[in-house]
């Protein structure tokens, strides 16, 4: 990996992560295959069910920016090549690149992309150790950020960190909110306290203040709220604009997660933003009655628990010109979505049905990740 730059950080050379509603290039997948935890390796009932979101999700992505498709073999690469053909997706818009798979959570496993006002892209790598749950699905795909990395000939900085992207929300003008949950956590990155995780993020992805959510314990996540994050940002609150934030709200006391948001309401409340003005807030109701997983779970941490999920309106993500809102078939989908369409009034609001994904943890956002624009060299000289 001769792109890993070393003895300085991205911040040191004026590179900083976006905001998701700025200019974007691309958009990255993991397609799904057979699940780390089958007992068969001819098992595809896990790409059987999820295929359908991913090619709902490629439709539309496609058509706004370049879609590039990490897949784990030629086979795999024919089948989907042969699916977007019959169903008449512009082919000239995606790319693919092969590369040692285990699951689909790319938000997680790939690379947090930056830029710099010079038309210059890079990429933080964040050792991903498998949520510090799951060790050996962390061995086998802690390459992918710089895999990815090497395919855009971005350079690759090695966060002295773990995280997750998906444990990370920022609006582009220095402000970073995640949960202390999901990265003040020992499973992750014991003896280090905030001061020195809040440098480390300073450095990495250039923003100088921070919201900090308390989130939820780990065998509360696992074996109650159906989430194997500990409590990643992208179901908890999300920046719209550099000083308003959507937060998951509901009022229903017997919601397991009901005491969680309050106390997140509670910290966005006391919170400012990098100019120190409050927040706008913005409740977005989380689907009314919850979202339980149909059978059993692939996920073995899940399927031990209940059969609740973390389903989440704010797990969407924002590209050119559209919004992907997960779509559970509930009373409140449709809210959800107005909420959306009035804080993006310039893009399209479109509904992916994820119930299957998100009994396994996760949704829209959770399994890609945003290649942002970067400005001509020439052009900004």
């Amino acid at each position: 990996m001769n792109n890993v730059i070393k003895n300085t950080t991205p911040v040191q050379l004026g590179f900083r992560m976006p905001a998701e509603w700025e200019r974007q290039e691309a958009i990255w997948l993991q397609w799904p295959g057979r699940h780390p935890a089958a007992t068969a390796d001819d098992d595809l009932f896990y790409q059987l069910q999820m295929e359908k979101t991913w090619m709902l999700m490629s439709w539309e992505i496609h058509q706004q920016v370049s879609l590039c498709i990490l897949t784990s073999n030629e086979s795999q690469k024919d089948h989907i090549h042969r699916s977007m053909t019959y169903f008449g997706f512009d082919m000239s818009k995606i790319e693919f690149h092969f590369t040692k798979l285990v699951d689909v959570w790319h938000r997680d496993t790939g690379p947090t992309f930056l830029v710099d006002d010079k038309g210059k892209l890079a990429v933080t790598d964040w050792n991903f150790n498998g949520w510090g749950t799951y060790p050996e699905w962390g061995n086998a795909e802690c390459h992918i950020a710089q895999t990815v990395a090497n395919i855009t000939n971005a350079h690759a900085y090695i966060a002295p960190l773990i995280t997750e992207g998906g444990a990370i929300e920022v609006n582009g003008s220095g402000t970073l909110m995640a949960t202390r949950s999901s990265i003040i956590n020992d499973n992750r990155n014991p003896n280090m306290s905030q001061e020195q995780i809040e440098q480390v993020l300073k450095d990495y992805l250039g923003v100088s203040h921070f919201i900090w959510l308390s989130g939820a314990p780990a065998e509360v996540c696992e074996q109650v709220l159906g989430d194997s994050t500990d409590y990643h940002i992208d179901i908890a609150a999300r920046f719209v604009a550099a000083n308003k934030i959507l937060y998951a709200w509901t009022d229903e006391q017997d919601d397991p997660r009901y005491p969680y948001l309050v106390k997140h309401l509670e910290e966005l409340t006391a919170a400012t933003d990098e100019r120190g003005k409050p927040l706008t807030l913005i409740p977005v109701p989380l689907p009314a009655g919850g979202v339980y997983a149909i059978g059993g779970r692939h996920d073995p941490a899940l399927d031990s628990g209940s059969h609740f999920t973390d389903a989440s309106y704010l797990n969407y993500l924002v590209s050119n010109n559209i919004v992907l809102v997960p779509a559970f078939g509930n009373a409140n989908d449709v809210q959800a979505q107005r909420i959306l369409a009035e804080c993006f009034p310039d893009r399209k609001i479109i509904p992916i049905p994820v119930v299957s994904l998100t009994a396994e943890g996760g949704a829209i956002h959770c399994v890609t990740q945003q290649q942002p624009a970067v400005v001509n060299a020439s052009m900004s000289q």
